[in-house]
C-alpha cells in the first residue's frame, strides 16, 4: 500500500481509545501501540510534515498497512498493548530484556497443602509468583528463612485435604515443614502458614507482624508461655529480617523507586523496593530499541511491561520523570492492585534523592557495562578478590570446570561443570567420553575436551569468563594449546594442582600462592572439587554397566526387551549362538532379520 493510500485510509479511523498495529508486507506486526484517539495519533506519524528518524523512520520504510481495536476506555487500551506486545514480540517496540532465566519463588496456592517451590517459568496455574530474583543466593537465603519461620513445605508431593500417608522427611525432623504429607497438620491450620508467607514475600511485613502477635497474645492470656515463646520467637525473626536495611524514612511506606540511564539504544532501569519504610532489595533490567528523544516512551514501556508482571505493587511509585497518558496507567495500576495507588515525579526532598540514587545506580551499572564489568554487592565479594587475583577483564560470573578420570587405560572419562555467581548451574553439567586417545594419557585427554567443548561455534553457548582445569602445568598448559588451535587463547584460564592448591597460569612459570584460608581459594576449590565428583561418577556409572554388559546389547536390532525374551527362551548365550535360524524365528519378537543378525554376531564369537 502506498503512503497516500495509508494517509487516505487514515480519515476513516476512528477517534475512539484503543490501539493501533503497524504492519508489513507479509502482514507481521512491526509495532504495537495505545492512543486515546486512533485517527489523532496515527496520523502523527504519516502528516507531510513529520519528518520521522532513527527507529521511526526505520519502521515506516517497512509498514504497508494500519490496522486498528477500538476499546471501551484507555486503560482496556493499555492492558490490550500489553498483551499484544507479549504474543507478537513486534520489532520496534521497546522491550523489556527476558528475565525468563531468573529463578521465581511459587506458591501452589491451589493445592490442599501448598509447597514452595524454585521455578524459571510462570504459568497460568493459579499459584503465586514472587521474584524474578537476579541473585538466586538471596533467593536460597528468603527460603530458608521463610521455613524457618513458618514451617511450610517446599516438596512437590502430590497431596489431598486427608488421608496422605507418607513419611515424614527431614524437613520435619529440624522443623522446618509440619508434614502434611502424614496429616500431622490439618488445612485450616497449615493455610494460616501459607498466608503468612505470600503476605511476606509480598512485602506486607506489618500484617504480619501483627497477625503473629495477636496469637503470641492469646497465647499468653491462656498461660500457653510455650507457645507464646515461639511466636516471640517468630516476630523476632521477622522483624531482624528486615531491620538490616533500614533507609531514612519516618514514614512506613511501600514505595518502588525507580531510577533509569540512557546509552545509545539501551537504557538501564532500576527499581529498589521499599515496604515499610525499609529498603528490601533492589533489582536492574535493561530496555531494548530506546530510541534517542522518546525517553518518556521507554519509561512508560518499562512501567507497563515491569507492573503487567510483578507479583506486588506498592501504594506509591517514584520515578525521575513524567510518562505517557499517567492518570489512565494510574488507574490501571489500581485496579491490579485493589486500591488506590499514587505516582510521584519529586523535584525536591526525600523522594527525589531517591530517585538521584536510583539513577545513579542505573548510570553507573551501564557505565561499567562498558568495560564488561558487574557491579558487585557484597555476596560478589569473592568473585571480585578473584578478579583482582588474576587480573580478569571483568567479574568472573560464569566459570567452566573440567577434569579427568579414568582407571589405567579403561573408561577414559571427562567432566564439565558450570558455576555461575558461585552457584552450580547443573543443567549445563557435561559428560565426555574420551575417544581419541589410546591409553592413559591425561593431557591428551583434556586437550580433546576443550576442544570438543569450544569446538562448535561458541556462539551457540554462552562464553566462560574463567576456565578451571582440575591440574596442574601439564594439563594446563593442554587444554592452552587447544584453546589457541581454536583461536580462544584471549579465553581466561588457570589451572589448580591439588598437592599443594597452587594456582596456575598459561605461559608463567611460577604459581599463585595464596593462604589456604582465603575465600577466593575455597571458591576455586569448591569448582574444582565438583568437577572432580561429577567425573568420577560418570566413570563410576560406566563401570558398573559394563560389569552387567551382555555380547546381546551389541547386536543391531536387539534390545532391552529382546535380549530379555532370548536368554528366558534359551537359558545361555551358547545356546543362542547353536540356535538355528528356525528357532530363533520361534521366539517372540524375533523376526529375520533379527535372527540373521544373531546368528551373523555370535558365529563371530
Amino acid at each position: 500500500m502506498s503512503l497516500q493510500k495509508i494517509r487516505d485510509n487514515l480519515k476513516k479511523f476512528p477517534t475512539d481509545p484503543g490501539i493501533y498495529m503497524m504492519k508489513s508486507r507479509s502482514g507481521k506486526i512491526l509495532y504495537v501501540g495505545k492512543a486515546k484517539s486512533i485517527r489523532h495519533r496515527v496520523q502523527s506519524y504519516f502528516r507531510p510534515s513529520a519528518k520521522p528518524h532513527g527507529k521511526t523512520g526505520l519502521m515506516l520504510r517497512h509498514v504497508e498497512d494500519v490496522e486498528y481495536i477500538v476499546t471501551s476506555n484507555v486503560v482496556e487500551a493499555l492492558v490490550l498493548e500489553n498483551n499484544l506486545i507479549k504474543n507478537h514480540l513486534p520489532r520496534y517496540n521497546i522491550k523489556l530484556k527476558d528475565n525468563g532465566h531468573y529463578p521465581y519463588i511459587k506458591v501452589t496456592v491451589g493445592e490442599p497443602f501448598p509447597s514452595l517451590q524454585i521455578v524459571r517459568k510462570v504459568e497460568k496455574d493459579n499459584a503465586k509468583y514472587f521474584g524474578p530474583y537476579i541473585k538466586p543466593r538471596v533467593m536460597r537465603q528468603t527460603i530458608k528463612l521463610l521455613t524457618k519461620i513458618f514451617p511450610i513445605r517446599t516438596c512437590e508431593l502430590q497431596l489431598a485435604e486427608e488421608g496422605n500417608k507418607h513419611r515424614p522427611c527431614l524437613d520435619y525432623h529440624i522443623k522446618c515443614c509440619d508434614a502434611p504429607c502424614a496429616d500431622y497438620i490439618d488445612p485450616l491450620s497449615y493455610g494460616v502458614i501459607v498466608k503468612h508467607v505470600v503476605r511476606f514475600l509480598s512485602g506486607d511485613i506489618n500484617q504480619v507482624v501483627s497477625d503473629i502477635r495477636a496469637k503470641m497474645e492469646l497465647a499468653a492470656e491462656k498461660l500457653n508461655f510455650e507457645l507464646a515463646a515461639k511466636y516471640r520467637d517468630q516476630i523476632s525473626m521477622v522483624e531482624d529480617a528486615v531491620a538490616k536495611q533500614n533507609i531514612d524514612t519516618p514514614l512506613n511506606v511501600d514505595e518502588d523507586v525507580i531510577g533509569i540511564a540512557y546509552r545509545d539504544s539501551e537504557a538501564c532501569v532500576q527499581v529498589m523496593m521499599v515496604r515499610d519504610g525499609k529498603l528490601l532489595d533492589r533489582e536492574h533490567y535493561f530496555l531494548t530499541n530506546v530510541e534517542s528523544g522518546f525517553k518518556i516512551e521507554a519509561l512508560t514501556a518499562f512501567i507497563q511491561q515491569y507492573y503487567e508482571n510483578t507479583s506486588f505493587i506498592p501504594q506509591t511509585i517514584i520515578l525521575p520523570d513524567t510518562i505517557e497518558m499517567p492518570n489512565t496507567i494510574e488507574n490501571w495500576l489500581s485496579e491490579r492492585r485493589g486500591s488506590r495507588i499514587s505516582i510521584h515525579i519529586p523535584q525536591r526532598g526525600r523522594k527525589n534523592q531517591l530517585v538521584e540514587m536510583a539513577t545513579k545506580n542505573a548510570r553507573l551499572i551501564l557505565e561499567q557495562r562498558d568495560f564488561n564489568f558487574v557491579v558487585a554487592d557484597e555476596e560478589d565479594s569473592v568473585l571480585l578478590g578473584l578478579q583482582k587475583l588474576l587480573g580478569l577483564p571483568r567479574l568472573p560470573q560464569r566459570i567452566e570446570g573440567f577434569d579427568i578420570s579414568n582407571l589405567g587405560d579403561r573408561f577414559t572419562v571427562a567432566s564439565m561443570v558450570v558455576m555461575v555467581n558461585g552457584e552450580p548451574e547443573k543443567s549445563e553439567y557435561r559428560h565426555f567420553k574420551i575417544r581419541g586417545v589410546d591409553g592413559q594419557n591425561d593431557y591428551a585427554s583434556m586437550q580433546e575436551v576443550i576442544t570438543r567443548r569450544f569446538g562448535q561455534s561458541i556462539a551457540e553457548t554462552r562464553s566462560p569468563d574463567l576456565i578451571l582445569i582440575d591440574g596442574g602445568k601439564g594439563q594446563l598448559n593442554s587444554a592452552y594449546q587447544a584453546l589457541k588451535q581454536l583461536e580462544l587463547a584471549h579465553v581466561p584460564i588457570i589451572g589448580l594442582a591439588k598437592r599443594f592448591e597452587r594456582i596456575y597460569l598459561p605461559q608463567q612459570k611460577d604459581p599463585i600462592i595464596i593462604s589456604r584460608e582465603d575465600s577466593t581459594l575455597h571458591l576455586i576449590q569448591r569448582i574444582r572439587n565438583e568437577a572432580h565428583r561429577f567425573a568420577l561418577h560418570y566413570h563410576r556409572k560406566l563401570r558398573v554397566k559394563n560389569l552387567t554388559h551382555s555380547i546381546l546389547d551389541d547386536i543391531p536390532l536387539v534390545g532391552k526387551k529382546r535380549k530379555k525374551v532370548l536368554l528366558r527362551h534359551f537359558r545361555s548365550i551358547d545356546e543362542i549362538r547353536n540356535a538355528t535360524i528356525d528357532k530363533l524365528l520361534a521366539v517372540e519378537t524375533i523376526n529375520l532379520q533379527v535372527a540373521k543378525n544373531i546368528q551373523k554376531h555370535l558365529s563371530c564369537m
